[in-house]
């Protein structure tokens, strides 16, 4: 496995499955067929928004958690996140004996997350409106407290953690044509991209982003890291802001093989289709990847696919919405 800057090896990788399978089941992998006739192709979902805290977050958290210190476990942790990052290190910090944990969030994060982190107990810092300025007033906590810093995608055994993810899939399914993968900061993909590179190098991995946060696109476009990036307002918050530099270079070297931009009325969609025709719940970032496939259906006809349902923590505002502006639509 070639060398990156923070990337786990495979051994790691292996390592946090040992890791995850004292603590968490394997999530589903499952086809629906009413899905397939309406994508007329092979589509599979991995079902991550079936974890514990809501999507795959905790996979990142567990293998980290289960490496810190006694020293580190004694000052704390603290982290940074959009929502999903947070919950997790909360849950992990909780099942380890009650690691003291703080967490930074920005305004806009979503109300529901809030009020999932609320529900923990956990101190709950509101900083700054974006990633990016509560990434560096827990960085700055962190310094003048020495509490440990968990990076939600920059940390080699939390990249490790949603790689698991990718071992999981090919157990199953080894053979797919591509798998769909949403992106924020990159660390779920860059997970996925190292194992599929070293065990599977055949299947396309396949980044997907919205238009009004397209960190990873617009990188390698310009060919230089947005690592802080502007986002606009959007149903995908879990993805709003900059990418890491392993999933960049990943991508620009060919382990990651393309990155998608979807619309965000396409998302709201794809929300909406998951919801009525397979009965499942999944956040705006998680159904990026569908409405990759809403968007250029004759590109996945008779293809083996599989999505990433990454998490379903979603506001009951929103579903309403989305199922609403599917049945009124009634077609792909």
């Amino acid at each position: 496995m070639e060398e990156f800057p923070n990337a786990p090896s495979l051994p790691q990788i292996l390592e946090a499955r040992r890791i995850l399978r004292r603590a968490l089941l394997p999530t589903p992998l499952r086809t629906f067929p009413r899905l397939n006739r309406w994508i007329r192709g092979e589509i599979w979902l991995k079902l991550e928004a079936w974890q514990p805290t809501g999507s795959f977050k905790v996979r990142g958290a567990l293998a980290r958690v289960a490496h810190l210190t006694p020293a580190e476990r004694a000052r704390g942790v603290v982290t940074a996140s959009a929502g999903n990052h947070g919950l997790a290190v909360a849950f992990v910090a909780r099942m380890g004996g009650g690691i003291p944990t703080t967490v930074f969030v920005p305004e806009t994060a979503a109300q529901n997350k809030i009020r999932a982190l609320e529900s923990l107990e956990v101190p709950l810092k509101r900083v700054g409106w974006s990633y990016e300025e509560a990434h560096a007033a827990a960085l700055a906590f962190a310094a003048s407290t020495g509490a440990c810093y968990i990076h939600a995608y920059e940390d080699p055994w939390v990249v490790a953690g949603q790689g698991t993810i990718a071992l999981e899939i090919l157990e199953e399914l080894p053979q797919a044509d591509a798998v769909l993968v949403p992106v924020g900061g990159g660390g779920l993909i860059s997970g996925i991209a190292l194992v599929y590179q070293a065990l599977a190098p055949q299947t396309r991995i396949i980044g997907v982003q919205t238009e009004a946060s397209p960190a990873l696109a617009a990188s390698l476009r310009d060919g230089r890291l947005y690592a802080d990036y502007p986002a606009g307002p959007t149903l995908a918050d879990g993805l709003a802001g900059g990418v890491g530099a392993l999933a960049y270079q990943l991508a620009r070297q060919g382990a990651i093989h393309e990155v998608v931009v979807v619309r965000e009325e396409t998302v709201l969609r794809a929300i909406g289709l998951l919801a009525v025709e397979a009965h499942l719940i999944g956040e705006g970032s998680g159904a990026v990847g569908l409405a990759a496939l809403l968007e250029d259906p004759e590109r996945w006809v008779g293809k083996r696919v599989v999505l990433i349902l990454s998490g379903g923590n979603l506001d009951g505002e929103i579903l309403k919405r989305a199922v609403e502006v599917f049945l009124a639509e009634g077609s792909v």
